[in-house]
């Protein structure tokens, strides 16, 4: 039996028993769902099961419970994976003296591929992509750039900008073994911050912080370029290709990016949806430091209403909310992904790395050039990520697969005691004293 056949199977098995319980409904056309013939991608899978089992509250759950609980536990697990990326055949070396006092000298266009460091984070969208209660390696480039040729310590590296050149020049703040000095900057490093994520997925969906920070057509169709790359990762495909198709749907989610205001396609045609930077800002707030994934939820759903210019029925109202909440899982997984993989204090562990390996060459430039050369490490993250995300949408799946089965255990069990008790009774002539 093939895997297609198998995924029928289990949500053929599903229908029946919501059937059981709700006789009135209709059977499951297991064809609808994509992710049957989809023999890579587990997700999609494990959340078509969970819309079959409860709808759209299991989705909500979905997203309410990644924004609480996932995002905050992933990173000791995708820091013991990182780490073993920057094993390299030097790794027992020291460092040179020529490189403790030189290190790498990289332009910082070359590590912020989204623009980040160029945002004030005291500025409103500041405040949303950095962390501002702890230091981190965005708070800290920042600094270096705002304060040319002051040296910036974060971590166990010391940062100097260069407005001649736009370069930061970084040194390691000690010598020690090149093995050791990686360990330790990712052991102390945030890799993980939920509040850029969040903003980060939210503007992905909506280009708010896009259009709140002028970013111009060319700079959105650089960074959806990254993405889709990494996104194509996470499905298995390592070809780092990008089809024509594919280009010219990037520049017009580019342009609209841009605008703010975008197009999507959420199973019922198409829509139009714009949301305020005040809307997000103060969605954002609202579920920081929140432990209910439900509350969550409610406050990502609430965007629907908040943005959408389209008028809808209630019934494709539903249906937009299901592609909504589906499209924000998956553009979360490659949020984590960049996280790990291209985000500025990522790029810059590759360059020093490079440079090391390669007689003071840092090989760090065009983005989609560089995953060709990191290409092992963009890989063992992207697996890592897929199977943390698939383990916590499976465990889900399966509570909920409890909650469904329960009543339909006892129902079945009901039956069968009762049909016990008419046998016990016909073979006993027991009738004749009730």
């Amino acid at each position: 039996m093939s895997l297609a056949d198998n995924k029928r199977n289990v949500f053929t098995t599903i229908g029946s028993y919501t059937s059981l319980m709700e006789e009135s409904k209709k059977p499951l056309q297991t064809d609808l769902f994509p992710s049957v013939n989809n023999e890579k991608d587990i997700v999609p899978f494990l959340l078509d099961v969970m819309k079959t089992i409860a709808g759209t509250v299991a989705l909500k759950e979905t997203i309410g419970s990644m924004f609480t609980k996932l995002i905050g536990e992933v990173e000791p697990s995708l820091k013991t994976v990182l780490k073993k990326q920057f094993i390299q055949s030097n790794s027992d070396n020291y460092f040179s003296q020529s490189f403790c006092s030189q290190g790498i000298n990289i332009l910082v266009k070359d590590i912020d591929i989204n623009g980040k460091l160029k945002v004030d984070p005291n500025s409103e969208e500041g405040g949303l992509l950095y962390n501002t209660k702890e230091q981190n390696f965005d708070r800290a480039a920042y600094n270096a750039i705002s304060n040319v040729g002051t040296s910036v310590v974060y971590n166990n590296m010391t940062l100097k900008y260069n407005d001649t050149t736009d370069k930061l020049q970084i040194t390691p703040t000690t010598n020690m073994k090149i093995g050791t000095y990686f360990e330790n900057y990712i052991d102390n490093a945030e890799l993980i911050d939920k509040k850029a994520i969040t903003s980060q997925v939210m503007d992905s969906f909506y280009g708010t912080l896009s259009k709140k920070q002028n970013k111009s057509v060319s700079q959105n169709q650089k960074e959806l370029e990254v993405g889709l790359l990494l996104k194509q990762v996470l499905n298995d495909n390592d070809s780092f290709e990008i089809s024509p198709k594919d280009y010219d749907a990037i520049l017009e989610k580019a342009s609209e990016l841009s605008s703010g205001l975008v197009t999507y396609d959420l199973g019922c045609g198409l829509i139009d949806a714009e949301l305020d930077f005040n809307d997000l800002d103060s969605m954002i707030k609202s579920i920081s430091g929140s432990t209910d994934p439900f509350f969550v939820s409610d406050q990502f759903e609430g965007t629907i209403e908040k943005s959408s210019t389209t008028d809808a029925t209630e019934e494709n109202k539903q249906t937009i909310k299901d592609g909504f909440f589906q499209k924000i899982i998956n553009i979360t997984t490659i949020k984590l992904l960049e996280a790990v993989t291209t985000a500025p204090q990522i790029r810059v562990l590759l360059a020093i790395m490079s440079s090391l390996e390669n007689n003071g060459t840092v090989l760090i430039s065009d983005p989609k050039e560089d995953m060709k050369k990191f290409k092992t490490c963009i890989q063992c993250m992207a697996k890592e990520i897929m199977r943390l995300v698939a383990a916590f949408i499976f465990a889900l799946a399966v509570a909920y697969l409890i909650k469904l089965l329960k009543p339909v255990i006892t129902r079945v069990l009901k039956e069968k005691i009762n049909q016990f008790i008419g046998i016990i009774k016909s073979l006993t002539g027991a009738n004749k004293f009730i």
